[in-house]
This record gives structure tokens, C-alpha cells and sequence, in this order.
């Protein structure tokens, strides 16, 4: 009998011992990433408001992962790289967990202020990738303060409409969330510099131009009644693809085109 619960014991040792925690590697955060992680944007009833990305850390998120790794910084961040860049080739697209992961590696990796980070993005921005340009345009620069090399940078991403095109919303979305986290006294500049961007991007963009013209018009005052307005409008009117587009800009035209001359602001710096 004693030599039985020997044998008992054993086994139930052995079988302890294959159950082990699986080691923390790349399949290990493949799984997190695909299992734990929610979009950015999106948080269920009752869970914690929206964060501005400027104020997210996902190193802070991944403490507990890159201790029991014994990762670098910078070894984790390129396992997120991997994550993504390995997921989104062909073989592995067809599966809808492997898009998954790679949504969820970006999001991540968005929401790390690391020069490892920038320059990730800025290569993959220019490189041939077919896919997912998009998720990384709207990360590119909500840790910065809109510096004028990063509105000259978004100009050329803007007229690539390969790129852009899906993403001038977000795009959008995240240089107003930007301007309002940055430090007050770099805001007024910055305003300027993203006025300027808009007003380039309504007649380079292929959607949406009506709605960043009214965008535009919220945080420029001037902007509403003026010259640069009409003749942005006049140019959407005759250019734009999308009817609804068209419709929006006819109805900016005839309202400032009733309002006598001298009532329309010049802010020709808005178009420099």
C-alpha cells in the first residue's frame, strides 16, 4: 500500500512539472497581445475614460512581462515590432488572430515615447508594406508638440493617398487631442502651424474636406468669414469626387459670397 502512494505522489509530481508556467517569450507576448489588450480607443461600459495618448505608457502596462523576461526596453519594443511587421505579411493575414495581434502590437508600440518608436514608424512609413500604413500615420506624432519639422513631415505623408486617404479623420482627430496635452505656452504657435496643415490638406486630401474646412473654422475664428475659405470651398465644390462634398462646399460659397466684400477676413498666412 505504501509503495502505491509512492507511485501516487510521483506521478503527481511529474505531472506538476509539466504543467509549468510557459516561459515569458515572444509566443508568450504574441498571446497577450491577442488576448489581453484592448484597443486604444475603446473601453466597455463602466471601465476607466478615455486616456490622450500622450499620457499612455505601455511600458508601464508591460512591467510585470518585461521583468519576468529579463527584456530590454528596447528588446520589448522590437518584439512588438516583430509582432506586427510578421503579422501582417501574406502567409499570416488570411488569419484573423494574427491581424489581431498586429492591430494590437501597433497600438502598443503607439503608445511608447522612444526614439526606437519614431524611427519604426517613419521606415515603415516610407518602405513598400502594402498594408497597415494607416494605424501607424495616427500614431506618429501625438508625443510631439507639433514641431515644424513634424507638420513638414505630415505634409508629405498627406499627399501620398495611398497612405492617407483612409485616415485624414484620425489624423485629424489626434492633432487636436495633441494640441490640447501639449504645454499652454507652446499652443499658440502650434494652432498656427496646424491651421496652415489643414488648410493644405483640404485640397490634398480626397475625403472629408467639408469637414476639416468646419473643423478649421472652429479654432481659426477668422477663418470663417474669409477669402481663403471661399476660395478653398470653390475648389472643393469643382474637384471633390463625393457628391456630399460637393453639396457641403456649394453651401459655404453661397453664404460667403452674400456677405458684401468688405466683410471677408484676409488670413492669406493661413495658406503659406
Amino acid at each position: 500500500m505504501r509503495y502505491g502512494m509512492v507511485i501516487i505522489v510521483v506521478g503527481a509530481a511529474l505531472q506538476l512539472m509539466s504543467q509549468e508556467e510557459p516561459p515569458w517569450d515572444q509566443v508568450r507576448l504574441e498571446r497577450i497581445l491577442r488576448y489581453d489588450c484592448e484597443p486604444r480607443d475603446f473601453y466597455p461600459e463602466g471601465e476607466p475614460p478615455y486616456v490622450p495618448l500622450r499620457n499612455r505608457d505601455a511600458l508601464k502596462e508591460f512591467e510585470t512581462f518585461i521583468s519576468h523576461s529579463g527584456w530590454t526596453t528596447n528588446q520589448f519594443i522590437e518584439g512588438l515590432i516583430f509582432a506586427f511587421t510578421n503579422n501582417i505579411t501574406d502567409a499570416n493575414w488570411a488569419d484573423a488572430d494574427k491581424r489581431c495581434i498586429a492591430g494590437r502590437a501597433v497600438w502598443k508600440l503607439g503608445e511608447i515615447n522612444r526614439p526606437a518608436v519614431t524611427n519604426f514608424f517613419r521606415a515603415f512609413c516610407e518602405g513598400d508594406s502594402p498594408r497597415c500604413k494607416g494605424w501607424v500615420v495616427e500614431s506618429f506624432f501625438p508625443y510631439t508638440n507639433l514641431e515644424p519639422e513634424v507638420l513638414s513631415y505630415m505634409r508629405t505623408l498627406c499627399v501620398q493617398t495611398n497612405i492617407y486617404r483612409a485616415v485624414e479623420t484620425g489624423v485629424m482627430h489626434y492633432m487636436f487631442e495633441t494640441l490640447d496635452t501639449m504645454p499652454a505656452e507652446l499652443k499658440p504657435a502650434a494652432t498656427n502651424r496646424v491651421a496652415q496643415y489643414m488648410y493644405f490638406a483640404i485640397r490634398h486630401t480626397t475625403r472629408q474636406m467639408a469637414w476639416q474646412d468646419r473643423m478649421l473654422a472652429s479654432f481659426i475664428p477668422a477663418y470663417s468669414n474669409s477669402l481663403q475659405r471661399l476660395d478653398a470651398m470653390r475648389y472643393v465644390a469643382s474637384t471633390a469626387t463625393n457628391a456630399r462634398q460637393r453639396v457641403r462646399a456649394q453651401m459655404e460659397i453661397d453664404r460667403l459670397t452674400a456677405l458684401p466684400t468688405n466683410q471677408l477676413n484676409d488670413v492669406s498666412w493661413i495658406a503659406e
